[in-house]
């Protein structure tokens, strides 16, 4: 793996739903909520959501995507039983718990994508990125056609 990419929006609610073209090629995602403000966790699944319905593996699967709970710093109670139907409803690959601000579960959350990237890697499931339909995005064989050049600088 070559470099990764880091695309936030810093919490803007408002960047709620992007197109194809924000995901592609994408190999993995992170997704945050703020464990001290409930609408974030609604926003989290729905860029969960997002990401699995526009971008897609060369064998039809998701996206790697781990849910991190971030200012676990603060005195919130977290219920357990919740995050787990969290993480699997929503298809996540693991929930971590993280606190920019002590600066913990951080590694934890990138290097449990990053090993799975891996994993898919290893199983050639990252060859290069174009839609197979419209609105969708597939990790698979490179098939763009080439601009003619013509005459001239430009």
């Amino acid at each position: 793996m070559e470099c990764m990419i880091y695309r936030g929006q810093a919490g803007q609610d408002r960047y709620g739903v992007m197109n194809r073209v924000y995901y592609k090629d994408a190999h993995g995602a992170v997704v945050v909520m703020d464990v001290s403000r409930e609408r974030t966790k609604e926003g989290a699944c729905r860029w969960k959501n997002d990401l699995d319905q526009k971008v897609l593996l060369a064998d039809g699967s998701q996206v790697p995507a781990v849910l991190v709970i971030n200012k676990c710093d603060l005195d919130v109670n977290i219920d357990e039983k919740n995050l787990k139907e969290l993480e699997e409803e929503n298809r996540f690959i693991g929930v971590v718990r993280t606190s920019a601000k002590e600066n913990y579960g951080i590694d934890e959350a990138i290097l449990t994508v990053l090993r799975r990237v891996l994993e898919n890697e290893k199983k050639g499931r990252y060859e290069a990125s174009f839609p197979n339909s419209e609105g969708n995005v597939r990790i698979g064989d490179d098939k763009r056609q080439q601009k003619k050049k013509y005459g001239g600088c430009c």
